[in-house]
């Protein structure tokens, strides 16, 4: 018997390959948070090694991170986060934002004697600390010199006269005067005036 060869199948042409679709790719810009992670960490008094020893780095990468000179990875940056004890998110979230009006600031008291002191820079703000203060004649921060743990504070006499020492060294101030200096010096204030108030305007960065 003749065998009748079986028709061969044909194999099937593989298909054209289907245009592939350009997706963009998004462009990843370097988020700066390094200022506001600083300003965050010295708020709560840590120093650069604390917070380098809980995330298990050195000193020079926190350092570098604060700088805006290296970015750290997702995991890093949650570790350095839990170590400063804020929520990630805090880093991104815009500054916020608050109107005092004339007269509106909140009296506290941080001290001090014959004075009175308002908050003008609102509850919420996390990189200064806006302080008016109205200090009558011999008034001032007391005999005890003190020391802050903010990296800035500045002082501005709107009106009256304001006689600062810091690290023992004195220095008289007119309306109009305005003098900067390392609050972790110690320091001390005073209105010299017999008769007249003096009211100051205290910028402290950050908080302290």
């Amino acid at each position: 018997m003749t065998r009748t060869p079986s028709p061969r199948r044909r194999t099937a042409e593989p298909a054209a390959p289907a245009a592939q679709k350009q997706v963009p790719l998004p462009v990843r810009e370097h988020v700066r948070v390094g200022g506001r992670l600083r300003a965050l960490r010295q708020a709560r008094g840590l120093s650069i090694e604390q917070v380098a020893q809980a995330v298990g780095v050195n000193k020079s990468f926190i350092s570098r991170l604060e700088r805006d000179a290296v970015a750290a990875s997702i995991a890093t940056l949650l570790r350095v986060c839990d170590a400063v004890g804020i929520r990630p998110g805090t880093l991104f979230d815009p500054p916020p934002m608050k109107l005092v009006r004339s007269g509106e600031g909140r009296l506290i008291d941080l001290g001090g004697h014959l004075m009175r002191e308002h908050l003008i820079s609102g509850d919420a703000q996390e990189q200064l600390m806006a302080l008016l203060s109205d200090i009558e004649p011999g008034g001032g921060s007391g005999e005890e010199a003190y020391t802050l743990r903010s990296a800035a504070d500045l002082v501005h006499v709107l009106e009256g006269r304001l006689e600062l020492t810091v690290d023992g060294v004195v220095y008289p101030m007119a309306e109009g005067d305005t003098l900067t200096f390392p609050p972790t010096l110690a320091h001390t204030w005073r209105n010299p005036s017999r008769t007249r108030r003096t009211r100051a305007l205290w910028v402290i960065v950050p908080p302290p």
